[in-house]
């Protein structure tokens, strides 16, 4: 029988990648679109167009979005670290793989994904 911190790692676990899917997928979506916004307010931008909302309506969805950004934030806090270090290593080991030009590339498209995460992380 699984123990309840087993259970809560494994809720997590899926949580964080459910919501790495959504996002990565949302992203790909709103940055294919050429009057997406950054990538900070995409989301907001994206249901208030979509679903035509009232100011109202916009500034509701607004708050409720910036609470589950900070309890996201609350609840990826502790397992960053193990998530910074799966991301570097997987990299370290596409990065040996490839060839001196698609080393180069690669390193771009990690740049450039780094850079929106951080643009992406300010409020």
């Amino acid at each position: 029988m699984p123990r309840p911190k087993e259970i809560a790692f494994a809720l997590l676990a899926a949580a964080l990648l459910a919501g790495g899917a959504l996002g990565y997928a949302a992203g790909r979506f709103t940055s294919a679109r050429e009057d997406a916004p950054g990538e900070h307010g995409a989301m907001r931008h994206f249901l208030a167009t979509r679903l035509d909302l009232t100011p109202a309506q916009a500034a509701g969805v607004d708050s409720i979005l910036e609470a589950r950004h900070r309890e996201m934030t609350r609840l990826i806090a502790p397992v960053q670290p193990q998530l910074d270090s799966a991301r570097t290593t997987a990299r370290r080991q596409i990065m040996a793989l490839l060839d001196p030009d698609q080393r180069r590339r690669f390193q771009e498209m990690v740049q450039r994904r780094d850079s929106a995460m951080a643009r992406a992380a300010r409020p």
